[in-house]
């Protein structure tokens, strides 16, 4: 395939999810043009899409070398790291991520989550209190996700404050009670979803 013949077909097969029609597109345009951040950034995503969390890795990751302020790319990689359970290395590069886009209130969340279950909970209080400013508590925003870590964080600081807002949000939110029964015993847990609209991104925004 030419690079003009993968430049033509790269956004029909990004519109359509067709992903390995996308990676062979993608992986042309890199051969022609292997400094290109952005494009080792897409083709990281696309490995993410079909499964490859090792290709995405490598991929991201030289996305960075060539941008080190691709905040996308930054966001990317963190997710990646923790999807491969490489959760002390995740942390660190949504710390990264953090410090590049300090208003992104998921980037905040993301990293209090792991801090907690790396048992850093200092860190994690300080996480979730920044995701709580950014969203005002919103709910929409995952605001009583933050201070449902507040809580958590604080209980395992042997703060009291942690009790008395877990009963309170028990009491005020009757939908989350089986999940705060849960997180008195168990920090949060889950996989990080690859971002709506993250590909083709700007390569210093983040979405």
């Amino acid at each position: 395939m030419t690079p003009r013949q993968a430049a033509s077909r790269l956004s029909p097969a990004l519109a359509t999810e067709d992903w390995p029609t996308a990676r062979k597109c993608l992986l042309a345009l890199v051969r022609n043009d292997p400094a290109n951040a952005s494009l080792r950034y897409n083709l990281g995503l696309v490995h993410r899409r079909l499964g490859a969390n090792d290709l995405a890795l490598a991929a991201l990751s030289r996305a960075l070398d060539l941008s080190p302020g691709h905040a996308n790319a930054r966001f990317e990689q963190a997710s990646v790291l923790l999807e491969l359970g490489r959760l002390g290395e995740a942390a660190e590069a949504f710390d990264a991520y953090t410090r590049q886009a300090p208003k992104d209130a998921d980037g905040w969340l993301n990293l209090a989550r792991l801090r907690l279950r790396l048992d850093q909970a200092e860190q994690a209080l300080e996480a979730f209190a920044r995701h709580d400013t950014l969203t005002g508590g919103d709910r929409a925003s995952g605001g009583l996700e933050s201070r449902i870590g507040i809580a958590e964080a604080q209980l395992r600081l042997g703060q009291p404050e942690g009790a008395a807002m877990l009963q309170e949000l028990y009491r005020d939110h009757p939908a989350l009670r089986p999940r705060l029964l849960k997180s008195m015993s168990q920090g949060p847990r889950g996989r990080i979803p690859l971002r709506a609209g993250a590909l083709l991104g700007d390569p210093s925004t983040p979405t």
